[in-house]
């Protein structure tokens, strides 16, 4: 089959562009595989694309002019299945995709609760679910949200992002907690401050890494110095080997207020880290058993999170057996299992 991927822009270091790379790459083993890019705002791709994989970017910015350029090269590559990377955007491929007679799939990577702050989007999400050919979610919460609330849904599947397997040596001596992601406002990084007041005072011989970059990493490391927590929690940047942080680490923290299916739950579970995390919509109930491998806390209750996090830190052997107990569930995260699920959606199409 000819499949062409829709991504918003393929220089970022996002979520989606990940997965698209994944994606692409694995099916591409079997189909001929192709992904443009809306815009590329910087010049290089981010995440590296199998070599078997064809990627352009669009030569106009006008809505209009970019659905015409899509539907152009939808007919000349014979393209059988458009998948759409965003629900926001979902709109552009199925109008590019009209009299083509082509499948359009849309691909939820966050949930059918966030709307990014826009007044718009809920429109856009109900327009893609009700004229693509299919919806993918990534939990079974998000699909029941996206059935209860949308009239005329086309069907939804469910397939969650992949969890590679790793072999690992728990490290009880450990003394670091782990947080990653784009610094940005929906990952709630600023209430590392609240927490790591409680925590850090309890057990100063401690530190909290936080991985990434965003545009509230100035505001954040200002609170952070204000706060007196500047040599507790470290701001590490972009980093390109996490595998050597999720094994330094003794626990991984989640404090977003929302998330799809978030990879850094299912990175820090498939290296047996103990996990806390607020319980919000959908992600970390999919990922973590309560009081098994990890705790899942109230979403925003920063006292009780400061609560699980120096319980972990005071017991090493829970620690170690809620590391021991992280292999539980992996299963459905299998790399394997979901390049299956995505092949059998696309030729059922």
């Amino acid at each position: 089959m000819n499949l062409l991927f829709l991504e918003g822009d393929m220089s970022r270091r996002g979520g989606t562009e990940r997965m698209t790379s994944w994606l692409s790459g694995k099916l591409a083993q079997k189909h001929r595989v192709f992904i443009i890019s809306l815009h590329m705002r910087q010049r290089d791709i981010y995440f590296s694309l199998a070599s078997a994989v064809n990627h352009s970017a669009l030569t106009v910015e006008k809505t209009t002019a970019q659905i015409a350029e899509i539907h152009q090269f939808i007919r000349k590559q014979k393209i059988d299945t458009v998948i759409n990377v965003d629900t926001g955007m979902g709109y552009i491929g199925i109008l590019a995709a009209m009299g083509t007679g082509v499948k359009v799939v849309t691909w939820e990577h966050a949930n059918f609760c966030n709307n990014w702050n826009s007044r718009i989007f809920p429109y856009l999400r109900r327009f893609a679910a009700r004229h693509s050919s299919a919806m993918v979610v990534l939990t079974e919460r998000d699909k029941q949200n996206y059935l209860r609330n949308i009239s005329r849904c086309r069907p939804v599947s469910v397939i969650p992002n992949p969890a590679e397997k790793h072999t690992y040596t728990y490290d009880t001596d450990a003394k670091i907690i782990l947080s990653a992601g784009l610094l940005g406002r929906i990952k709630r990084f600023d209430l590392l401050i609240p927490i790591g007041k409680i925590v850090f005072e309890r057990h100063p011989d401690w530190q909290w890494y936080l991985c990434g970059d965003g545009p509230e990493r100035e505001t954040l490391e200002t609170a952070v110095k204000e706060a007196g927590l500047a040599e507790h929690i470290r701001f590490c940047g972009s980093v390109q080997d996490m595998e050597s942080m999720y094994r330094r680490a003794a626990m991984y923290v989640l404090t977003s207020e929302m998330e799809g299916l978030p990879m850094v739950l299912l990175e820090a579970k498939s290296y047996g880290l103990p996990i806390v995390s607020f319980d919000i919509d959908t992600g970390p109930s999919d990922i973590v058993r309560d009081g098994v491998n990890g705790y899942l806390v109230p979403s925003g209750d920063t006292d009780t999170m400061a609560e699980k996090i120096c319980r972990l830190i005071e017991d090493s052997a829970l620690r170690k057996q809620f590391s021991d107990a992280a292999v539980l569930d992996l299963d459905k995260f299998d790399e394997g299992r979901i390049v299956e699920l995505w092949e059998q959606l696309i030729t059922s199409l």
